[in-house]
């Protein structure tokens, strides 16, 4: 029933569908295939998780991060979310997942899957299913039709299982006005903040304390291991010139990616705009309207568009160029102006067209048709696609035969000398201080690091091409005598010193407010007291005055409680709170949020319930690591 979907189509990872869907998939794998036990990675419930998936799921998360921060993963990010887990975890979810709709009797038909794929905006032109650009979408990435089709299917099981889960969830209208009373009662927080720095003065740090610091925080000043590499770097550009494309190739490649060269109908328009406040009532705005009225009927008696725009315009970026706005597309202007340009005839000028900006007179210029851009057009630029495309291939080819040769000849260095050629080399680095050859791919830093010294890589593919090294030099780490670190030692003492200092002056703080006021304690000690002003519970950061934290302290402050029991810290700060002022919710505002408070509250129950079940099925299932990841 999916050959319509399936034919043609080669593999694939969508970036983007329907906002949200990708990343669901991205997080899950794809499906249990019986395979021999070497390559499974875990058995959940007797069902296997393939390492093939595994690794598939991994790459496509990486992928995501890597698109999320610009190509350049930041250092020490997939350490810190646990990139490995997350995936791992949401193969599992996936095996438990299915395995729970089995039991329900819950199914998915190969229509309903067809069915969402069709339905999918991103597969969509002109509102309708576009199978070419379906086609394009999954080409040349690293799913297959099935499995982006399995994908869909488990999207749909969970929904309908999420449904069955959630049938029985309700939120009365006592839980929405008390959530709703909660969420939009104000308080305001007087505090103080006492910055550590202001007490590293006060700290004297000694031979013996410096001493007995770098001894006791030795953790801290070891290096890092370090290596140092000779390296050959096969260069893709090399390839590029040597790359021939045919005409046919490039025909074929114009008719399969004709999508890409559509040019959507552009407009070019001048307007004259009478600006309208946001605070002006119905008589103000009228009197606008007749304003631009009377300038429309200026240019219908044959006074010149341009000129009246240049006297009367409120926009002063158009004005000084007749009212000029150039040519422009449909989504780029506010729906009123869109609508009326898009309308209009090339030498019309409308009638007067309110948007939030004010009164427009629009004259329409000129009317360039959506169009393909021709083939001649777009030849260079498809030339160099494939020139690309084929030097990826042409280079791997080429490092496969400098692979064999060096294995050959016993060394890097010997196929050098054979070829006349120059080898690089990085000098000592560490994994977070990468050199360029090297930088940017947590993986293949690791897996340089685990090679041993004189011990040759394999093909490593980096951003320039195919790298083949081997190491010069590996350094283990050490811990660098006090001389060697002594600055860095005593910014550190000093630096910890001075807060366990501040920490003891804001505690001693809180306890004379508790007894004779904030304002008079702070008063004695020559310190400011400032104010936050009324906040509401929703506002995580108190309108930008406080650190989430301590908002987070202060919103938990009631009349019974005006103090915290401790100072609230953070980073190089600490916080002395206390209750100034709370202001109830307006239940009036209630009926009109009603609706909304209860759809969230509803939004968070689910959540709850289905992370719970989740959790519940993972204690009660028999998960089995068979593999290390």
């Amino acid at each position: 029933m999916l050959s319509t979907i399936r034919k043609n189509t080669g593999s694939w990872l969508i970036k983007i569908i329907l906002g949200v869907i990708v990343i669901v998939f991205i997080f899950w794998g794809v499906g249990s295939f019986r395979s021999q036990r070497l390559n499974v990675v875990a058995i959940v419930n007797d069902e296997d998780i393939l390492m093939e998936s595994y690794r598939l799921a991994y790459a496509n998360l990486l992928d995501s991060y890597k698109q999320m921060f610009g190509g350049q993963i930041p250092e020490g990010l997939l350490s810190q979310i646990d990139i490995k887990k997350q995936v791992l975890d949401g193969l599992i979810n996936e095996v438990l997942i299915r395995q729970e709709a089995d039991k329900a009797g819950i199914s998915v038909s190969d229509s309903e899957v067809q069915n969402a794929i069709i339905g999918i905006p991103a597969f969509k032109r002109n509102g309708i299913f576009d199978q070419r650009l379906y086609e394009r979408s999954l080409r040349g990435a690293r799913l297959t039709p099935a499995i982006f089709e399995a994908k869909v299917r488990q999207q749909i099981l969970t929904d309908k299982l999420k449904t069955l889960l959630f049938s029985g969830l309700t939120v009365t209208e006592a839980e929405a006005r008390e959530h709703y009373m909660f969420e939009n009662e104000e308080i305001n927080l007087s505090y103080v903040s006492i910055d550590a720095s202001e007490c590293e003065k006060e700290v004297n740090a000694t031979k013996q304390d410096l001493a007995f610091w770098h001894e006791s925080h030795s953790e801290n000043y070891m290096t890092e291991p370090q290596i140092n590499l000779r390296y050959l770097l096969l260069k893709e550009s090399d390839d590029i010139d040597n790359a021939n494309v045919t005409d046919s190739e490039i025909e074929a490649y114009y008719q399969d990616h004709r999508d890409e060269y559509e040019v959507k109908e552009q407009r070019r328009a001048r307007h004259i705009l009478l600006k309208v406040s946001r605070n002006s009532d119905e008589d103000n705005t009228e009197e606008i309207r007749k304003k631009a009225e009377k300038i429309r009927d200026r240019i219908e008696k044959g006074e010149d568009f341009a000129k009246l725009a240049r006297e009367n315009s409120e926009d002063a970026g158009s004005a000084r160029n007749g009212g000029d706005l150039g040519f422009f597309g449909r989504g780029m202007m506010v729906k009123p102006f869109k609508e009326a340009v898009f309308s209009m005839k090339e030498g019309e000028v409308s009638k007067p067209v309110l948007t939030r900006f004010g009164w427009h007179i629009i004259k329409l210029e000129k009317i360039e048709p959506g169009r393909v851009k021709s083939l001649a057009e777009v030849k260079n630029s498809i030339v160099t696609r494939l020139k690309t495309q084929k030097a990826k291939d042409m280079i791997w080819d080429r490092a496969n035969e400098a692979y064999d040769e060096i294995i050959e000849l016993g060394s890097l260095s010997a196929y050098a000398k054979q070829h006349e050629i120059e080898l690089g080399t990085t000098g000592l680095f560490s994994q977070n201080k990468p050199p360029a050859v090297a930088g940017g791919d947590p993986e293949l830093l690791k897996t340089l690091f685990a090679l041993n010294s004189g011990e040759l890589s394999s093909l490593l593919q980096v951003r320039q091409g195919i790298l083949i090294a081997e190491v010069l030099e590996k350094k283990a780490p050490y811990l660098p005598s006090l001389e060697e670190v002594k600055g860095q030692v005593k910014k550190d003492y000093v630096r910890e010193k001075a807060k366990d200092l501040c920490r003891m002056k804001a505690q001693k703080l809180l306890e004379a407010a508790k007894e004779q006021g904030l304002e008079a304690a702070a008063r004695d000690r020559g310190l400011e007291v400032r104010q936050t002003g009324l906040f509401k519970r929703t506002d995580k950061t108190a309108k930008g005055k406080l650190p989430q934290a301590v908002a987070r302290a202060g919103l938990s402050l009631c009349k019974g409680k005006v103090y915290p029991d401790e100072v609230v810290e953070s980073k190089n700060s600490f916080y002395i709170l206390a209750l100034k002022e709370n202001k109830d919710a307006d239940i009036a505002g209630f009926p009109a949020q009603k609706d909304a408070v209860t759809k969230r509250i509803l939004k968070q129950k689910q959540q709850t319930l289905f992370e719970d079940w989740l959790k519940d099925l993972r204690k009660r299932a028999s998960i089995k690591m068979v593999a290390r990841i």
